[in-house]
């Protein structure tokens, strides 16, 4: 409501249309006076209230959306140079956990998946970022028990490369070459020596890749023993300039690909991110189930940190920023200059993460097995509708 004195009209609100309604000009002053102070006062507390009401508002949007945390001490164990665990970092960094009442330590000295997996297992670290692939094998068999707690990373084009020294011939044969050699093709291991249990994406997307060059280069877990070697990623371009061994590829992904072709000689046989590996699921955070149930808040907490930490990592100034900060050498300004970030999802997509299993069954590396088992209960199920 407003009184024009001027006018001698008052106007009122209604259902966002404007009502006049004319007065006498007869009245008094005095008449109007006590009308403008009516309307005043209204105004004045309506005022208040509408301040009142924004502060509780804006305390509640700071207030974070969950119960009461069932702890403040979160461990997160990465392996070392892992690209997909960035946010983590800016996460730390920039307070967002902090702002959420966690106390977050990460422990970056693990060598391998299968290392930061065993740490879980023995109570070191309470959180993992681990490769889906290794993830599904160790939950497959029965030798862990995980559930997914947030998506992780997912491969930007060109992030994963077959890379070989120079040789003058053609890519094409260059592969065929590797393809006969005994163990030609160097893949990154999940850590484990095992033959049965050595893979990761990176290797699965060679594996699905080399049949689109031709038919004959196929690779399936029956014959991988004869065409795969595995070994820690920092070693990867290290074997292939320091071997004489021309009939070497190696797979290599960020961010030991930018490595590795600004401090070696090295060219680009395949890319390994198109076609049926294209934004390839790559990792995610997992926990143990049990703690993951009776954690549920702080995990709520945790996520809702992790994707302010992930939309923040996604713009490429901060990304750079944070693997100079943290990834040592490997991540100079002149190597994070040149990296090929990927994305973080931040929502659990169980279709998403199920393409790994499905190009892992192709391949005969897993039997049959119900993604679900370690999901989390909020994934998004497009299967179903929801």
């Amino acid at each position: 409501m407003y009184y024009d004195a001027p006018t001698g009209f008052i106007e009122t609100f209604a259902g966002g249309s404007a009502v006049r309604s004319a007065k006498p000009r007869a009245r008094s002053r005095r008449t109007s006076a006590i009308v403008l102070c009516v309307v005043l006062t209204a105004s004045a507390g309506a005022a208040a209230a509408c301040s009142s009401s924004t502060s509780t508002a804006s305390a509640s949007a700071a207030m974070p959306a969950h119960g009461a945390l069932e702890q403040h001490q979160l461990r997160i164990g990465i392996p070392k140079g892992e690209i997909g665990a960035l946010p983590i970092y800016t996460g730390v960094d920039k307070g967002y956990f902090k702002d959420q009442g966690i106390d977050v330590t990460i422990d970056d000295s693990y060598k391998s998946y299968q290392d930061a997996l065993q740490g879980l297992n023995d109570g070191k670290v309470d959180l993992v970022y681990d490769d889906y692939v290794h993830a599904i094998l160790a939950q497959s068999n029965g030798a862990f028990r995980l559930q997914l707690v947030a998506e992780g990373y997912t491969a930007g084009d060109g992030s994963v490369q077959l890379l070989s020294k120079v040789t003058g011939m053609k890519n094409a044969q260059e592969i065929k070459n590797v393809f006969g050699a005994a163990g030609g093709f160097l893949v990154p291991t999940s850590g484990t020596n095992d033959t049965n249990d050595a893979y990761t994406v990176p290797t699965i997307m060679l594996m699905t890749s080399l049949p689109d060059l031709a038919n004959s280069f196929r690779i399936k877990q029956a014959n991988s023993a004869a065409h795969l070697k595995s070994m820690v990623p920092t070693d990867l371009a290290v074997k292939l300039t320091g071997s004489a061994d021309a009939n070497l590829a190696a797979v290599i992904p960020e961010p030991y690909y930018s490595y590795a072709t600004n401090n070696n000689k090295l060219v680009g046989l395949m890319d390994l991110t198109r076609g049926a590996t294209q934004a390839m699921p790559m990792g995610g955070y997992f926990a143990k189930q049990d703690f993951a149930v009776e954690k549920t808040n702080l995990f709520k907490a945790f996520t809702g940190a992790l994707n302010q930490a992930k939309n923040s990592t996604s713009q490429r100034a901060t990304a750079m920023t944070e693997m100079q900060a943290h990834y040592g050498t490997m991540a100079n300004s002149t190597v994070a200059a040149s990296i090929s970030f990927g994305t973080f999802p931040t929502t659990v997509n169980v279709d998403r993460v199920d393409r790994v299993l499905t190009l892992m069954q192709g391949l005969d590396l897993a039997p049959y097995f119900n993604i679900d088992t370690m999901m989390p209960p909020d994934a998004l199920r497009s299967r179903t509708g929801s």
